[in-house]
């Protein structure tokens, strides 16, 4: 008889059914975290990559709430005998809403700003583009909830139009350099360390890259700031991604008064010599000696040789050494002996 005159007290109260529910859904809170820390953190310790990890991180306190707060409204709606269940569904999807969002703005920021970083492309883009994703988000999670408070959205809607639209005219380089940042990423055009010439003003090292412009020191080691929309549309050679480094090309005059063959087999003793002995030459990839050009000098009387040195090296910061032990050999061999004479 007792117990069944405690459980009548029990259907029967709503205070003590309310403090009941809300009992069991803490104590299944805190029961959650504890598998999921115990078992499920066991687990992410064992892999090599931090994924599993930030997902835990990320995802345990929000289950944790998420599952308190349906306790709660259960409880509320009990309590107050189910009279004020419109407000209390109202205030619990507003909530749940805000959590969510929350939870997915930190995931997708991860992983977009995890694969940015992978590519090397950018030091501070990703922070930019988190941003960026953030905002997204809550906008969205902000017309949810004007949606559920049964507040027209569609004069905000014109009047955000409106805005993008001015502020799409005002900002139109900016955008299209942004444009040209996301296109460059995802090509792989250029990355961080990458040495890069297109013909003209722009040649160096790429220091960092913005969504507007990036950062290259030239070899004069002063900073170029870039328009990212004339890297994306404009040629650009890209030394790192060849596989043979860096070749450059010497050019060599000579007044000869000996046969060419003998010419070019002395310039290539003379560039082989420094292939195997000058700081910086790539040495997988043997250099060569090609004859561009033969012309008579009327002056001198003699055949004038033109020759290119083709030859490898592993970094741009040796171009100006290797080509200075090659012309300084050259110019003892062939002028300089010339001169003495």
């Amino acid at each position: 008889m007792d117990s069944i005159y405690y459980f009548n007290i029990f259907v029967n109260n709503n205070l003590v059914r309310g403090l009941f529910f809300m009992l069991l859904t803490i104590m299944l809170a805190y029961l959650v975290d504890y598998l999921i820390w115990y078992y499920v953190k066991k687990i992410t310790l064992k892999t090599n990559n931090n994924v599993d990890d930030f997902l835990v991180n990320v995802l345990t306190t929000p289950i944790h709430w998420l599952i308190i707060l349906i306790g709660f409204k259960k409880s509320l709606l009990i309590l107050l005998n189910w009279s004020w269940s419109t407000q209390v569904n109202l205030y619990f999807t507003i909530t749940t809403v805000t959590i969510v969002a929350l939870v997915v703005s930190k995931i997708l920021s991860f992983f977009i700003n995890r694969w940015l970083k992978s590519h090397k492309n950018a030091k501070t883009i990703p922070q930019y583009v988190g941003n960026i994703v953030s905002v997204v988000i809550f906008v969205i999670a902000a017309t949810i909830v004007l949606v559920t408070l049964d507040i027209s959205i569609s004069p905000i809607l014109t009047s955000l139009g409106i805005a993008g639209l001015a502020i799409g005219l005002s900002m139109q380089s900016t955008l299209v350099n942004f444009i040209a940042a996301i296109k460059i990423i995802s090509e792989e055009k250029v990355k961080i360390g990458d040495f890069i010439d297109d013909g003209g003003a722009i040649k160096g090292v790429v220091e960092d890259m913005s969504l507007n412009s990036t950062r290259i020191r030239n070899l004069n080691n002063n900073i170029i700031i870039v328009p990212n929309s004339k890297i994306s549309d404009s040629p650009v050679i890209n030394y790192a991604r060849n596989e043979s480094k860096i070749r450059i090309i010497i050019p060599v005059v000579i007044l000869a008064d000996h046969p060419v063959d003998k010419i070019k087999s002395k310039l290539t003793t003379i560039v082989k010599d420094i292939f195997k002995s000058q700081e910086g030459v790539y040495k997988k990839r043997e250099p060569e000696v090609w004859l561009n050009s033969a012309e008579h000098n009327s002056s001198f009387n003699l055949p004038v040789y033109k020759f290119n040195i083709l030859i490898n090296i592993v970094s741009y910061r040796y171009e100006f050494s290797v080509m200075d032990a090659i012309l300084t050999r050259v110019s003892q061999e062939f002028w300089d002996k010339r001169v003495k004479k």
